[in-house]
């Protein structure tokens, strides 16, 4: 029959606890109980420590897949940056020849500017030059026909040319075509105007009206009335006046330029008349490419 182990504890003990001395038992009971608190305070620190490195762990873990997502998001920029470096660089060598190209075209746009801008500075040189020779033209014969100003004659500057208006009761006996002497006398005036400039070229362009002189039978037609008048002109300057018949050039316009209406004497009368029209030799414009 087998004895139980708690009754041989028991007895142990009693014979230990009999045995020790009161002071050392309690020492060695106040010991065991500080070691069994310490014992405690640890294994509560373990368990604290197991939970904080659990806990650690789980927060290892989310940082790595937070690190792995940020990993894998800088790929993506890095192939995007790669991506965007490249068109980058196309689209750089492309805005590098478009400007290349823009700055030759701008050149080239100034040099045609520049030859524009230098071609019309010669142009209004030449412009003014022209205009001061009509201007001087002009001016000489208004002071050579100031004494003629009240029979109706008139200058002016037209074009590239200077007109001298002598009209019809001033140089032309009446409805025919002989020259009167206030006529003459005013072509003595434009003859000493063309003798010191041969170089001035004029046409005798001479106007009628629409109803032939009755004392003239030869006459064909106005054109022929007008011509005749004209050449008139003309052979009173060289024959008369000494002037160069190479600067004359008679012209016949008829009836078919009226300042007015032929319906009235008055009418008939101011459309009779002969117009001096002086050409100088101006300065050319240059030529544009």
């Amino acid at each position: 029959m087998r004895v139980p182990v708690f009754f041989f504890l028991i007895v142990s003990l009693s014979i230990q606890f009999s045995c020790v001395k009161p002071k050392i038992y309690k020492a060695e009971l106040a010991a065991r109980s500080a070691a069994e608190a310490r014992e405690k305070v640890l294994v509560k620190e373990v368990i604290d420590r197991k939970s904080e490195a659990q806990s650690l762990i789980k927060q290892v873990g989310d940082l790595s897949k937070t690190i792995g997502a940020q990993e894998h998001e800088m790929d993506n920029l890095r192939t995007e940056l790669s991506r965007r470096t490249e068109m980058m660089g196309a689209s750089s060598s492309k805005l590098l020849t478009e400007k290349t190209e823009l700055e030759r075209e701008l050149a080239a746009k100034n040099d045609r500017l520049e030859r524009k801008e230098a071609l019309l500075q010669q142009v209004q040189v030449i412009q003014r030059k022209r205009r001061q020779i009509l201007t001087e033209l002009d001016s000489i014969l208004a002071v050579l026909y100031r004494p003629f100003v009240e029979n109706g004659v008139s200058v002016a500057v037209e074009s590239e040319s200077v007109v001298l208006t002598l009209p019809d009761k001033l140089l032309f006996e009446p409805g025919g075509l002989a020259l009167s002497t206030t006529g003459k006398n005013a072509l003595a005036s434009l003859a000493q105007f063309l003798a010191p400039r041969p170089a001035i070229d004029v046409d005798i362009i001479a106007y009628t009206d629409n109803v032939l002189p009755p004392k003239e039978k030869s006459l064909k037609d106005t054109w022929d009335w007008s011509l005749q008048r004209a050449t008139n002109v003309a052979r009173m300057l060289v024959r008369e006046f000494n002037a160069n018949a190479n600067q004359l050039t008679p012209v016949g316009r008829g009836e078919f330029y009226p300042l007015t209406s032929n319906e009235t004497a008055e009418g008939r009368q101011k459309n009779r008349r002969t117009t001096i029209v002086v050409h100088p030799p101006l300065p050319a414009f240059p030529e544009v490419d």
